[in-house]
């Protein structure tokens, strides 16, 4: 990572500095959570079915509406301690979301956030989806919008995007400890030991490094008749059909 995202106090000030009750609450609206860490709700743990991963994981920040404030001077004291006291010295960044009314309100929102907490200004680009990624991923970008859909129910597809040689790894994030938990997750053949490695792989993503910001995790919003029964939605996948029924009128 370049300067001054190079240095972990900047990053997370960053991260602490967002009111992420503020943006699904005011912004997005359709029953987004807050992030307090990179693996979404509704992931399986060791447990199997009825485990969940973030709720066993638990949050690398507060993510309650009532300590906001706390967040933001503790945000405030790590740039001090960097160097960039009420953002003094720290130069202008450019960050770059998707030209969508959504995304664009959440840029405003960010910028805004950063420069009342933090005393930083940003510029903002919104692109194109092609440019967004064409930018994404070959790091032509300071700060930009990223999201990853999981392809399957299984923490390790969030977080193996972080390993140093994966095509998706848009932020060239690089840590030799991170890539042996993850690579050693995927050879054992305990499942309780495979989740201790994975949720200790996360522990440095986010809990060390703070390698990303993670600001909520998506939901899906749709409409069902009261006449349909058996729909059944997975997150990782989508929507099951195969047991609904639609009662008469």
């Amino acid at each position: 990572m370049e300067a001054p995202f190079n240095d972990e106090r900047v990053r997370k000030a960053f991260s602490l500095a967002v009111d992420r009750n503020y943006i699904v609450n005011q912004i997005t609206r359709a029953g987004q959570k807050p992030a307090g860490g990179f693996v979404p709700y509704g992931i399986v743990d060791a447990a199997g079915a009825g485990s969940d991963f973030r709720k066993i994981g638990g949050n690398y920040y507060s993510i309650e509406e009532e300590d906001y404030q706390k967040n933001v001077a503790e945000a405030q004291r790590l740039m001090a301690e960097a160097g960039y006291p009420d953002g003094a010295g720290f130069p202008v960044i450019e960050y770059i979301s998707p030209n969508d009314d959504e995304f664009r309100a959440i840029a405003e929102t960010l910028q805004d956030m950063w420069k009342t907490a933090l005393g930083v200004r940003l510029t903002l680009s919104n692109q194109d989806w092609t440019t967004l990624f064409n930018n994404l991923y070959t790091g032509n970008f300071q700060i930009a919008y990223f999201r990853w859909i999981g392809d399957y129910n299984d923490p390790i597809n969030f977080l193996e995007i972080f390993t140093t040689e994966n095509s998706n790894n848009t932020a060239r994030y690089a840590n030799a400890e991170f890539d042996s938990l993850i690579n050693r997750a995927r050879s054992t053949l305990s499942a309780v030991e495979r989740m201790k490695l994975i949720h200790e792989a996360e522990d440095i993503l986010i809990g060390r490094d703070m390698a990303t910001c993670p600001l909520f995790f998506a939901s899906i919003t749709y409409m069902v008749s009261p006449r349909i029964s058996g729909l059944y939605y997975s997150a990782s996948v989508g929507f099951f059909f195969k047991n609904v029924k639609i009662a008469p009128q």
